[in-house]
């Protein structure tokens, strides 16, 4: 039997139930068969059962022992955290004798809309503006956006953004997790439109180069669907299709014979893609234990326009591990590979452009199509908790506030390959770069997390950097 929203007077009993238990529980040995009776959830006004229950790896009537249900529900109250549905999760085993127990898990949930006022920098990152574009408050983006999170309580996320200033911007996205009893098949939809009048054409000793114009230089438009299928807990399979058009300007194809491939001024392309990821960490958004590995595969052009025809692949892993109460170690290594030895400007990566960087060279593109790179890191916890911000507040998710100070010392290294071609002065690329530095991380709110880095890079420079986002 589920039981949902059964009360304060049942809560009061349960959370009885428990210090009346505890003694009990103690006592009983950890190899002890047990039966999974009675499961209630709390908490959840808007998320349905059948979203918090797919996480947990017992059912009723399953037996186990006492100590496979104590692993489990450490995993589970983890997996649960990881849906972003909600603030707290706890999951409490009520024992009713040494054979037999009933689970009440209790959430707090997120608040899932949020309407929220666009004004952000156009460029890479924090450095890349304050540095290279002189600060220019021209190449700032404002418009609004729409999230919710949780549209029908199924963890489906449904997004709108018009957006203005340096590009226009008009998206659509919505994403359901599961469309079949078993909860293993999800969908999504997304569309977008975009228009800019400051475009980068090239770049130049790994500076971008921008041009600037009272026209519009790049028109897009691309729309796109994936599938996914999640067989296990930490195991996903990730399909896409999608299918992009873009049209610049004469003066871009004049200044970059390479932004699209055969110095055209139209691209069109359908682009398929296939992501393998099995994700153990413990918090996605700041993760202190677990692992992390993740196989991506795309295919640029498959035959139905002959613009492109470009196939790349990429491999990550992460782990991270604890040392001591408050010492934490993370690690990440990854390989990107595009196999086509001419890509076109349009459809370049690299250093600089996420997911791959390495810290202490923010300001700089190293773009090519091999990468290879290592981030490492040491955190000390040095203060966590909670500051209650209004007792009278009617919206219950934003009465405190969580947050965690991480002190960290970090090396990074990261090799490229050959240089793209619409490229020069590229003293970077063929070269093994690096760097070590100090840092703060801030988390909080809503997977909120803040980088305050200090380092210094192989050439000896050094910067102080500030960016959004954990760096695994």
């Amino acid at each position: 039997m589920i039981l949902r929203g059964v009360g304060f007077a049942l809560l009061l009993m349960l959370s009885a139930s428990v210090q009346l238990k505890a003694q009990v529980v103690a006592d009983i040995d950890t190899s002890t068969q047990i039966q999974i009776g009675n499961i209630y959830i709390l908490g959840n006004e808007k998320t349905r059962d059948e979203i918090i229950l797919r996480e947990l790896d017992f059912s009723q009537g399953d037996q186990l022992t006492v100590g496979e249900l104590s692993k489990k529900l450490i995993l589970d109250q983890q997996k649960i955290t990881n849906t972003r549905l909600f603030i707290t999760v706890e999951i409490v085993p009520l024992f009713l004798d040494n054979n037999q127990v009933e689970i009440l898990v209790r959430v707090q949930e997120r608040w899932y809309i949020f309407p929220i006022p666009i004004f952000k920098l156009a460029d890479r990152n924090f450095t890349e503006w304050w540095v290279n574009q002189n600060r220019d408050f021209s190449r700032v983006n404002y418009g609004a956006q729409v999230n919710h999170t949780n549209l029908t309580g199924r963890n489906d996320r449904f997004r709108v953004r018009a957006q203005f200033g340096f590009a226009q911007l008009f998206n659509l996205r919505y994403a359901l997790p599961y469309i079949n009893r078993e909860q293993t098949v999800g969908i999504s939809f997304s569309t977008t439109y975009t228009t800019t009048k400051t475009l980068s054409y090239a770049s130049s000793g790994h500076i971008q180069e921008f041009l600037q114009s009272e026209d519009i230089l790049r028109k897009s438009f691309s729309f796109g669907t994936g599938l996914t299928y999640r067989p296990s807990f930490f195991t996903r399979h990730s399909f896409s299709l999608g299918y992009s058009r873009q049209r610049i300007a004469q003066e871009i194809s004049d200044l970059s014979i390479n932004y699209f491939a055969n110095n055209r001024e139209i691209q069109k392309f359908v682009q398929a893609s296939y992501t393998f990821t099995v994700d153990k960490r413990d918090f996605i958004a700041y993760p202190l234990t677990g692992n992390y590995f993740q196989l991506q595969l795309s295919q640029i052009g498959i035959g139905v326009f002959d613009d492109l025809n470009m196939f790349a692949s990429r491999l990550t892993y992460s782990r991270f591990s604890q040392l001591s109460d408050r010492v934490y170690l993370a690690g990440r290594a990854a390989i990107f590979q595009n196999f086509d030895n001419r890509v076109p400007y349009s459809n370049r990566s690299g250093f600089g452009y996420r997911p791959d960087f390495v810290r202490g060279y923010e300001q700089y593109v190293i773009e090519s199509n091999q990468l290879m790179s290592f981030r490492g890191s040491t955190r000390w916890k040095i203060l966590e908790g909670q500051k209650e911000l209004n007792k009278r507040s009617m919206i219950d998710q934003f009465r405190t506030l969580p947050y965690a100070f991480y002190l960290k010392i970090f090396a990074d290294a990261g090799y490229s390959g050959n240089p793209l071609l619409s490229s020069e002065n590229n003293f970077f690329n063929r070269e093994w770069i690096g760097s070590i530095g100090v840092g703060v991380d801030i988390v909080t709110y809503y997977d909120f997390v803040l980088r305050f880095e200090y380092s210094i890079n192989r050439e000896g420079n050094r910067g102080f950097f500030f960016n959004f986002g954990s760096a695994f």
